[in-house]
């Protein structure tokens, strides 16, 4: 739902305080996956919600904002990717503790699966636009529609990145080492010591707390 002009900066800013606890732990799936490493994803959606905030007050009329989230966190992924301001890929198997819990579409439930079991650092040998189709697609389960607007694609061209990312996901993961045992939740995942879900961490954004 867009918001209008009448909104003033305090109800957006209420309004997105609200929206963090429900959209932090998907930016930060798709943001991990996106930078090959959990800390980095970390990083990128605490700058996403501090960029929005401070946004909130210098747009006359808002988009969706979920969206908008993701559009924020997506391009600042991509300006820290390409100036390599990143850390090395961490040699953590960490897509378990950052899987979407929905159960997929029988359909595609065997590419999701794929997708979704993939170690986190991996997706960095994906090329960029491939690596967020399919991160979009198969573990957030947007819709090839969702993905074509927020990357600026037609549908047919979400569909030709994901079938190849797919494709080369599979050879990526077929010549990977054998995966370690299941890692403890990384802590960057784990519940605010506060008990807040984003209302009540106004101050901090981040996922830990105490």
């Amino acid at each position: 739902m867009s918001e209008g002009p009448s909104s003033s900066p305090s109800a957006r800013q209420a309004q997105l305080l609200a929206l963090a606890g429900e959209m932090r732990p998907k930016l930060h799936r798709y943001c991990a996956r996106l930078m090959g490493s959990v800390i980095d994803g970390e990083d990128v959606v605490q700058d996403t919600f501090a960029r929005a905030f401070v946004a909130l007050d210098e747009l006359p009329n808002l988009p969706p904002l979920r969206a908008w989230l993701f559009r924020i966190a997506h391009n600042r992924a991509l300006d820290l990717l390409r100036s390599g301001s990143i850390r090395a890929a961490e040699p953590i198997e960490a897509a378990r503790e950052v899987a979407d819990s929905e159960s997929p579409d029988p359909v595609e439930a065997l590419m999701r699966r794929e997708a979704v079991e993939t170690a986190v650092s991996r997706f960095v040998e994906l090329p960029t636009v491939q690596r967020s189709v399919v991160i979009l697609k198969d573990v957030l389960d947007q819709s090839l529609e969702e993905i074509a607007a927020m990357l600026d694609l037609t549908v047919n061209a979400v569909k030709a990145h994901l079938s190849r990312g797919r494709a080369q996901l599979k050879v990526i993961n077929a010549q990977a080492p054998a995966q370690l045992a299941p890692q403890p939740p990384s802590p960057a995942m784990s519940p605010c010591s506060t008990g807040a879900t984003g209302t009540g961490c106004a101050g901090c954004w981040r996922t830990t707390c105490g």
